[in-house]
């Protein structure tokens, strides 16, 4: 599937916000929609899936760099998470047809990897995030079940990585991969919580995100010393120092 870029909107400011003395800062994004976000591929920026067909780039500041839009043939796509790969590849997710694509270099275009498991899900509850670890890409099934699967990219074969708990998972939102310890770490819309995993799902340590109402993306800039996230409901970037 071949795509246009729709828009370039350079160094664009996108609302109020700013940092404080401790390194945290909140930006009003103005945009709907806001589904995942990770590094872009030089890492001075970030990249935010957004599920009308759209992708967002940001500054470290919180200004909105580029806006890219990938239409299905329907018109549009329903983004809901986004990854980098260690080679820089960008790779996005589609909730309702449970899709893999990777975006192309110039970010003019979409390109269709592969097509998931549905196991009877529902069609709104399906894949909400992505995450590359090397050779595998981990993608995040929303409910029913909750459930995280790998796809491997050398084989493209998909399986079931595992399962969480539904009593204590309720909406998975986003999942990324940590290279410095091998670990996942896994969003929870409705539980308002970012839980590391190993990757066998074995669960590490639980975070209670209260700053987020709806934490919809998650990603570290371990450059930068800073955990961002990002939220549909009030449509914000967030960044802080450490998480708690």
């Amino acid at each position: 599937m071949v795509s246009s870029l729709s828009a370039c909107l350079e160094d664009e400011p996108v609302g109020g916000g700013g940092s404080s003395a401790d390194g945290n800062a909140e930006y009003e994004t103005g945009l709907e929609g806001l589904s995942a976000l990770c590094l872009n591929e030089s890492g001075d920026g970030l990249l935010v899936a957004e599920d009308n067909g759209h992708v967002y780039e940001f500054n470290l500041n919180g200004t909105l760099k580029n806006t890219f839009s990938f239409p299905a043939p329907n018109n549009a796509h329903d983004w809901e998470g986004i990854t980098k790969a260690a080679d820089g590849t960008i790779y996005l997710c589609e909730e309702r047809t449970r899709e893999v694509y990777k975006l192309s270099a110039d970010h003019q275009s979409v390109t269709l990897v592969s097509q998931g498991p549905k196991e009877g899900t529902k069609e709104n509850q399906g894949f909400e995030g992505i995450a590359a670890a090397p050779g595998i890409l981990y993608v995040a099934n929303q409910s029913v079940p909750t459930r995280v699967y790998t796809y491997n990219l050398e084989t493209g074969i998909w399986a079931t990585a595992f399962d969480l708990d539904s009593n204590s998972f309720k909406s998975l939102s986003d999942i990324s991969y940590d290279p410095s310890d091998g670990t996942l770490w896994i969003t929870d819309a409705k539980t308002q919580k970012l839980t590391q995993v190993q990757t066998n799902g074995t669960v590490v340590k639980s975070i209670t995100l209260s700053f987020v109402a709806k934490p919809e993306g998650y990603c570290k800039d371990a450059t930068h010393n800073a955990y961002w996230f990002v939220c549909d409901q009030t449509a914000k970037l967030y960044k802080r120092s450490k998480l708690q």
